[in-house]
């Protein structure tokens, strides 16, 4: 082999260990903690990132340390509450070594490593997330107006002695918390008999409030009725004053009121497409058929005090009719059948009946077709 190049080789490779035994690097995660034979002083400190040097071989020793946050999670614990209550808590802590003056040279002289802090600690924490937990109630713990904020920074009080170490708790946390078995049954019949409680309460408020509005209803709807009974009254009596006048004028001919009054009940009765199946001679269908008596007066519908009075198109018609006994013209002369008088009132009349049932039945379909 040449000997230069070995020489060039062995020189590099001298080069290269002085480098590294007088020069370390920090990153900037990171915090280093430099001792002369041993020895810390203020000066030991180093924050600042990069390559550093160092006196050679085992002159200056460095120990660097993480300043990241860090994660510490407890063991499930049973807890005692306030109240008595046994629960069963998971938690955990993120902590931090403490960078600011001698912070990293008191965690060095406590702990020396991080692991050997995480194992130191931990029985810390745990005491403290008893002593945190124990001052509040199961209740305060749990729910939508739980406490549980409150717990976790008193929990993070209990700790301030990490500080004197070199450690500061940045924030504790309860990851899960319940019930032993043992005990669940039992606080969750006390919690359903406190929210039924609650809810009697609200049901009997509800109903308390249901019945006050109900009362002012029933209260508005009475002063509400009695104004319309009022009013109702008030136009009622106002009517029969006006229809006093109008009453006063029928009276004075009662026959023609009553034939007005046939003749609206059957305009009623027949404003609309009907067909009617009705005896004839009941009012005031009586006027629908051409042979209904009328009286002296000539308004038919008057039964009682009514008088037959020939029609002028029965004379002319030649079919005969009926008559009073004071009309001798009156009869068949003209028709030519001999019958005069009221020897043949039979057969006029039987005539006129037919002829006037079949005009009535015409004007009634007549009737019909024109509603």
């Amino acid at each position: 082999m040449n000997k230069p190049l070995v020489i060039g080789i062995g020189l590099f490779l001298l080069v290269l260990f002085v480098l590294f035994s007088t020069t370390y690097s920090v990153s900037y995660h990171e915090v280093a903690i430099k001792k002369t034979f041993g020895q810390t002083s203020e000066d030991s400190v180093v924050r600042e990132a990069g390559l550093k040097p160092k006196l050679p071989i085992f002159a200056d020793q460095i120990t660097k340390y993480d300043t990241r946050l860090q994660l510490l999670e407890s063991p499930l614990e049973t807890i005692p509450t306030a109240d008595g209550q046994q629960i069963v808590v998971d938690a955990f802590m993120l902590w931090q070594i403490d960078t600011d003056g001698d912070g990293p040279l008191r965690f060095d002289n406590t702990y020396r490593s991080i692991d050997g802090a995480a194992m130191s600690i931990r029985d810390q924490f745990i005491t403290a997330l008893n002593a945190g937990l124990s001052q509040f109630r199961f209740d305060e713990l749990v729910g939508s107006d739980s406490r549980l904020a409150e717990a976790e920074q008193a929990i993070l009080e209990e700790l301030d002695g990490l500080e004197a170490n070199g450690i500061l708790p940045r924030t504790v946390g309860i990851s899960r918390m319940q019930l032993p078995s043992a005990v669940t049954t039992a606080v969750l019949a006390r919690m359903k008999a406190t929210r039924e409680t609650l809810a009697d309460a609200e049901r009997f408020k509800g109903q308390a409030e249901a019945e006050r509005i109900e009362s002012e209803a029933r209260t508005m709807a009475d002063r509400i009725i009695n104004f319309a009974n009022q009013r109702a009254e008030e136009i009622r009596a106002r009517g029969n004053q006006e229809a006093a006048t109008y009453i006063g004028e029928m009276a004075q001919d009662e026959e023609l009121a009553i034939f007005l009054v046939y003749l609206d009940a059957l305009e009623m009765a027949l404003s609309e497409r009907t067909t009617l199946v009705l005896e004839g001679h009941r009012e005031p269908w009586n006027l629908m058929r051409l042979s209904t008596p009328t009286n002296s007066r000539g308004i038919p519908g008057m039964p009682e005090d009514a008088e037959i009075v020939a029609r002028p198109d029965d004379a002319a018609s030649g079919n005969g009719g009926t008559g009073t006994g004071d009309e001798p013209d009156s009869g068949a002369g003209d028709s030519g059948n001999g019958n005069s008088g009221n020897g043949d009132s039979e057969s006029g009349d039987s005539e006129d009946g037919d002829s006037a049932d079949g005009k009535a039945d015409d004007g009634a379909s007549a009737a019909e077709k024109g509603n």
